[in-house]
């Protein structure tokens, strides 16, 4: 989905942007530095798991102990967070890229090479 996309599934969760932010390619998707994503992924603390629960039906994901799938679009990784590492991008919620980077170089994963290269040159052109 493209980023108008992206921001439509995100309004359509109906979800409080002071108690979740975007991570991994929305993240990206957000600041312009892809073009599209296949799903959305968010982070929310346990607490408003909990509430969510009411409203949703959530099923755990194979992938990670934290992450949960929300629908065939939407995983939902449920941790604690700082506010310190949100910035709002575009009107939306985002963890900040230096965190997204530090999470990718951790995991090295070979599907975010690409990706830790396209965040280290956007970071670098902002110094």
């Amino acid at each position: 989905m493209n980023k108008d996309e992206y921001k439509k599934k995100l309004d359509a969760l109906g979800l409080d942007k002071s108690r979740y932010c975007v991570i991994s390619g929305g993240t990206m998707l957000l600041y312009g530095l892809k073009e599209a994503t296949e799903d959305v992924d968010i982070k929310i603390r346990p607490d408003y798991f909990e509430e969510l629960k009411t409203r949703f039906k959530f099923k755990k994901s194979p992938k990670y102990s934290y992450l949960w799938e929300l629908d065939d679009e939407t995983e939902v990784a449920v941790l604690d967070y700082s506010d310190s590492d949100v910035v709002m991008v575009d009107g939306y919620p985002a963890e900040s890229l230096e965190l997204q980077l530090k999470w990718m170089l951790e995991h090295n994963r070979p599907k975010d090479q690409k990706k830790i290269e396209v965040i280290r040159r956007y970071l670098n052109s902002r110094s």
